[in-house]
C-alpha cells in the first residue's frame, strides 16, 4: 500500500494548548495508519506572519521571486499529498499567524495562478470553536467559515477539500459535567478526520 505524505500546519501560541493536543492526536493516528507525517508549528518555527513588500503579489509577474522563507516553506509542500490545517477560531476567523501564512506562502504564482502547485492535494481544515455548535450555526458563523474555505479552495483549484469543526473546546456551554469524557470525544472526532482521508483515497 502506498504511503501518503501528510503535512500538518497549525497555529497556537501555547505548546500545551488544546490545539496542540488535537494535532498530537491526529499525528499519532496518521502514523498508526501508515502515513509519513511532518508538520509546521507556526509559532515554534518563528514564522513571521507580516506581509512585506518583497512578498506582495505582483499581478504582472507570476514568476516573481519572493523571500527565501516563502519559497522554502512552499517547497515543503511539494511532496505532500495531504495538508491538514488546525487552528482555534478567534473573532470568528483564523488566528493572525495562520492568516499571515496563507497570505505570504500560498502566494500568487505558487499556490494560485498559472501552474499553481496545490491543485492535486487534499486539504483538510479543522477549526476549534470555543462555544456550542448551536450558537455558531445560529449566527451564521459555521456557514460563513465553510463558504470562505470552499471559495478559497475553488480559487486555488483544489477539488478535494473540507472543513470540520470541534465545538465547545472551552467547555463552558451545554452543561458539560464530565470534562474528561468531553475532551476525549473531541480527540476522537479529530482522529476521525484523519481516518476519513483513507476512505476518500479508496473511494
Amino acid at each position: 500500500m502506498k504511503l501518503n505524505n501528510i503535512y500538518f500546519i497549525w497555529a497556537h501560541p501555547r505548546p500545551d494548548s488544546l490545539t496542540a493536543q488535537v494535532v498530537g492526536e491526529m499525528q499519532r493516528e496518521a502514523a498508526r495508519q501508515g502515513y509519513n507525517v511532518s508538520s509546521l508549528d507556526l509559532y515554534r518555527s518563528h514564522f513571521d506572519p507580516l506581509l512585506r513588500v518583497e512578498d506582495e503579489p505582483d499581478w504582472d509577474n507570476p514568476q516573481k521571486t519572493y523571500s527565501e522563507e516563502v519559497h522554502r516553506l512552499f517547497n515543503e509542500l511539494e511532496d505532500k499529498d495531504t495538508l491538514v490545517l488546525v487552528f482555534p477560531v478567534w473573532w470568528y476567523a483564523f488566528p493572525a499567524m495562520l492568516k499571515g501564512y496563507l497570505e505570504r506562502v500560498w502566494n500568487y504564482g505558487l499556490a494560485y495562478g498559472a501552474g499553481s502547485g496545490l491543485t492535486d492535494k487534499k486539504i483538510r481544515w479543522l477549526a476549534l470553536v470555543g462555544g456550542s455548535q448551536s450558537g455558531f450555526i445560529k449566527y451564521g458563523w459555521e456557514k460563513n467559515m465553510t463558504d470562505y474555505i470552499n471559495g478559497s479552495m475553488a480559487y486555488l483549484g483544489v477539488e478535494d477539500a473540507r472543513i470540520d469543526f470541534l465545538y465547545n473546546t472551552i467547555g463552558v456551554e451545554e452543561g458539560i459535567t464530565d470534562g474528561e469524557a468531553h475532551y476525549q470525544k473531541l480527540f476522537a472526532e479529530a482522529r476521525e478526520v484523519v481516518s476519513s482521508l483513507r476512505a476518500t483515497s479508496e473511494a
